[in-house]
This record gives C-alpha cells, sequence and structure tokens, in this order.
C-alpha cells in the first residue's frame, strides 16, 4: 500500500501530464481514457486528517471565512492549498477538475471554489437522485451529459478521448470492482478477516485508482491473501466476540485509537457501508448508459428507504450483533435520515445500535471520552 501509493504521488508531484482534481464519485474513468492524472482532494482530506492535521488546517479555513458547518474535507483542502501545508504540502495544481454530486451537493460549490483559485475549467456530472433503478430519463440525461465532458475534454486537451482506450478502462474498472466485492464477501466468515479499520486503509486505491492494473494487481493479490486467512481461521480481531456493521465514513484522526479500543473488547466491524459503496461493474456491451447508471445509483444517492433495506441485508449477510452510525458533522446529506434508518433496521431485524457524533478530518467535534463510555455501556447491552 505504502509503495503504490508514494509511487501514485510521486506521478502526480512530478509528472508532465495534465492533471486533473476529481471528486471521488465522479466517472474517473474519462479522465483516465484521456491520460489525465486524477487527484482526488477527499483522500488528501483523509490522510490530513490521520496525520493530526486536521484541527490546524480546518481553523485556518474559518480564518478564511468557510465555516465550520462546511465539509472538513473542502476546509482542509482549500486551507492545505492556500498555506501550502498538508502531508505532502499543497498538492499540485491542477489543469482542470472535475466533480459530481452523487455524494452530496457540497461538492460542486466546493470545486466552484478551486474553480476561481485556480482559474481553470470546471466540468461537472450531474446525478439525479435515485429511487434504485434510473428512468429512461434519468439514463438519456446522463449519458448526454457524459457525451458532453467527453467532448469538452477533448477541447482542453486539444485531442478527442480515444473511445476504444475508454472501453479498456471501463472493463479493468469493472474487474476491480468484482475484486473488491469478493473481498468484502469474505469478511461474511466467522471470525471476520478483516476489520472495517483495514478496509478504510486499503480503499485508497479503489478510490484512486480504479480503471488502471495497478489496482487490479493489487486487490488479486489481496483476495488471495484474506482468502488464506480465512480458510486458517484467522480474525482481524482476538476472540471475536460482537460483530459490528460501520456507517459513514471514520474520523480519521481517531482511526486506531478508537476502532482497536473496540477490539479489544472483541468487537469487529465485520461490515460497513463507507467501503461497500465502491462496487461499479460495467456492461461493456452499452457501455456510457451503464456507467451512467453505475454513478447515479451510488448508495448516498438513492432514497432513505432503499439505503436502509441495504442496511438490513448486511446485518443478515455478515450476522451482525449490532451496528454503530457515525453521525459526521460535514457530511449533512448523508446522514439525513440516520435515525429513521436506524429505526428501520431495529423495527426489521431486531438488531440495536448506537448514534455517535463526530467528524471526519476536524477533532474539535469529537468526545473520546464520550465516546468509549457509550462504546463499553452498548457492547455490555449485547451480552
Amino acid at each position: 500500500m505504502k509503495e503504490v501509493m508514494t509511487a501514485y504521488y510521486t506521478e502526480a508531484f512530478t509528472s508532465d501530464k495534465p492533471k486533473a482534481w476529481v471528486t471521488s464519485g465522479a466517472p474517473v474513468e474519462l479522465l483516465l481514457a484521456a491520460g489525465v492524472i486524477p487527484i482526488f482532494p477527499e483522500n488528501y482530506g483523509a490522510m490530513i486528517g490521520a496525520r493530526h492535521m486536521g484541527g490546524d488546517l480546518c481553523s485556518a479555513a474559518g480564518d478564511m471565512g468557510f465555516d465550520d458547518c462546511v465539509c472538513s474535507y473542502a476546509r482542509s483542502t482549500i486551507a492545505s492549498t492556500e498555506r501550502g501545508e498538508g502531508p505532502l504540502g499543497a498538492l499540485p495544481a491542477p489543469d482542470l477538475l472535475l466533480a459530481c454530486n452523487n455524494g452530496c451537493g457540497t461538492m460542486f460549490k466546493w470545486f466552484e471554489v478551486l474553480s476561481r483559485r485556480f482559474d481553470v475549467p470546471l466540468l461537472f456530472f450531474d446525478t439525479p437522485y435515485c429511487a434504485g433503478v434510473p428512468t429512461p430519463q434519468d439514463r438519456a440525461y446522463l449519458v448526454r451529459q457524459l457525451e458532453r465532458i467527453l467532448c469538452d475534454l477533448g477541447d482542453i486537451l486539444g485531442e478527442e478521448v480515444d473511445r476504444d482506450r475508454l472501453w479498456e478502462t471501463l472493463q479493468v474498472s469493472s474487474d476491480t470492482a468484482k475484486l473488491w466485492v469478493k473481498i468484502q464477501e469474505l469478511r461474511r466468515a466467522h471470525p471476520s478477516p478483516l476489520n472495517s479499520p483495514d478496509m478504510f486503509l486499503h480503499m485508497a486505491l479503489i478510490v484512486t485508482l480504479r480503471g488502471t492494473d495497478t489496482a487490479y494487481d493489487y486487490y488479486q493479490d489481496m483476495l488471495a491473501q484474506v482468502g488464506e486467512r480465512v480458510e486458517r481461521g484467522e480474525g482481524a480481531v482476538e476472540n471475536e466476540r460482537y460483530r459490528l456493521l460501520w456507517d459513514h465514513i471514520p474520523p480519521w484522526y481517531a482511526l486506531r485509537d478508537f476502532f482497536d479500543f473496540c477490539a479489544e473488547q472483541g468487537a469487529c466491524f465485520a461490515v460497513d457501508t463507507y467501503t461497500n459503496v465502491w462496487q461499479g461493474e460495467f456492461d461493456l456491451a452499452r457501455p456510457l448508459e451503464s456507467l451512467a447508471e453505475c454513478y447515479q445509483t451510488v448508495m448516498p444517492n438513492l432514497r432513505l428507504p432503499l439505503r436502509a433495506s441495504m442496511y438490513v441485508d448486511y446485518i443478515r449477510d455478515y450476522d451482525i450483533d449490532g451496528y454503530v452510525i457515525h453521525s459526521n458533522h460535514s457530511c449533512k446529506s448523508y446522514c439525513l435520515g440516520e435515525y429513521e434508518i436506524a429505526r428501520r433496521i431495529t423495527a426489521e431485524t431486531g438488531v440495536r445500535g448506537i448514534i455517535l457524533e463526530a467528524d471526519m478530518v476536524d477533532p474539535k467535534f469529537y468526545s473520546e471520552a464520550q465516546i468509549k463510555q457509550m462504546i463499553t455501556a452498548f457492547l455490555e447491552s449485547l451480552d
């Protein structure tokens, strides 16, 4: 992981290829097919949080006029750009931007700020809220946008995007997603061979490098290794007593502290909603339509009853004893309806859970003592 991500960022910082900043839920395959290096500010925001730099950078963003109610990924990376600070300094300046609103509406406003800051074009993919299966009208609207983005990319780069190369990229991306799904399914074993913090770290490639042979090869190796763990009966948590579901982005600054604390009490997060977002498989017989459907139907862009039913399926498929929902201060659209989802989960399965309030990057919203006290009491209630 370290070698792969170091190579990725080294190329991003040193290559003469055009670079694009892109949101994690945008169709990055278009950029890869065009020979553009994608750079993900959200991934960098997670690194900022994990390196305990989020507090200072979010505070600096406040001095720039960005209120605490703004996404901490946005605040921390905007401040990183302005101050030249971060795990690797400031990210290399983009030649263009690609944003999508299937995760939240903040993406477009955030990238508007970046477009003005860097004076570069912003390409935007608008994904209507989905009731489950895209309507014919949605599908046509989305495909028109993809065609427009491809044309705009050609105009910006001075060369048309090679459609054959795009189809090849989609195939690799789809094959990589299939490996990721198989790895997730192995977590159903007792004991679970992987804990959610493992997946939060290993998801870096499915975000930043999906559509590349590097990611495909990486997950082939990972699938084999995890399969061996299952065969040996080796669990991620010693003496697994409780199998839990985690919902939402983790608090990156407390990743090990929080999940190690849970593991010490025998709690393994055998499934999570966040890393299960990356399941895009494409039908190459209808590539653009399939691409459109994939990016419209990611979990945060689905209606609440569909999201709740997904949680119920996870609880049943992974034999879950309880769930922990992170009410993330930074992610209002993702968190919308969490209490209703919790009510539906418990009503349908009898499985209970708790909702913890914190933030993914800004530590000022995280109370370590309070959260550990809540987790301890919750796990005792499961006995």
